[in-house]
């Protein structure tokens, strides 16, 4: 009989770097993100999340770490986050310790839908399922489906949350206190005391991506506050 999957319990207070790029970035090169992601784990990192096999397969051959593996296609620009059990495969054979997946309301109709499709990656793949969510509706339903944790990824990214682009902290909240399983802070985080707030707060872990890896979206910041 096979043994459930389980959340990493190493998770638990600890930094996630989110090591990606957004096609035609010039940042999207496996290489590149590679010493990226050897870079974060050197400064502390306790674990990555990761897009696509090629890039998760040379991460794993970094670190033993937890990896949070998603296949991200785009569609008229938009994210479609582990829309089908093929990709969900890929990521996992590729070396990914948890499948992350949209289980909003933003998830693409073209996509499987997300409750068979989590119970197959549990059951077949033998990997927990975080489910990125934007409210807190979502996340009890993912909870109920069976989703080993959830993460706020999809705030600001669905039509009930569109435009939204600093932390929920009521939402955060919310999750804590009305959820059993492991409540990640994912999406906007962009300072330190931020992180310190989620933890304060009761999160499990926090996901911060762009803020560390992405030099095209810090710089915009810096210059933006010389021309306000």
């Amino acid at each position: 009989m096979t043994t459930p999957p389980t959340f990493p319990s190493s998770l638990k207070n600890q930094l996630i770097v989110s090591c990606q790029a957004i096609p035609g970035d010039p940042l999207d090169h496996t290489e590149t993100l590679r010493r990226i992601a050897l870079s974060v784990l050197r400064g502390g990192a306790g674990g990555l999340r990761a897009n696509g096999p090629d890039h998760i397969a040379a991460f794993r051959q970094q670190t033993a770490l937890p990896i949070i593996g998603i296949f991200k296609r785009f569609e008229s620009g938009k994210p479609d986050i582990t829309p089908d059990f093929a990709s969900a495969k890929s990521v996992s054979d590729a070396g990914a310790d948890i499948l992350g997946m949209d289980c909003s309301a933003g998830r693409f109709t073209t996509s499987e839908p997300w409750p068979p499709l989590l119970n197959r990656i549990r059951n077949e793949l033998n990997r927990p399922v975080v489910a990125d969510i934007a409210t807190l509706d979502e996340a009890r339903a993912a909870a109920e489906a069976g989703a080993d944790a959830v993460a706020t990824t999809m705030y600001g990214y669905t039509p009930e949350t569109a435009g939204q682009r600093s932390i929920s902290w009521t939402l955060v909240e919310q999750l804590v206190n009305g959820l059993h399983l492991p409540v990640i802070v994912e999406g906007h985080v962009r300072q330190p005391d931020e992180v310190r707030r989620a933890f304060d707060l009761g999160a499990f872990a926090v996901v911060v991506g762009a803020a560390i890896t992405q030099p095209e979206a810090i710089t915009a910041r810096f210059v933006a506050s010389i021309q306000s």
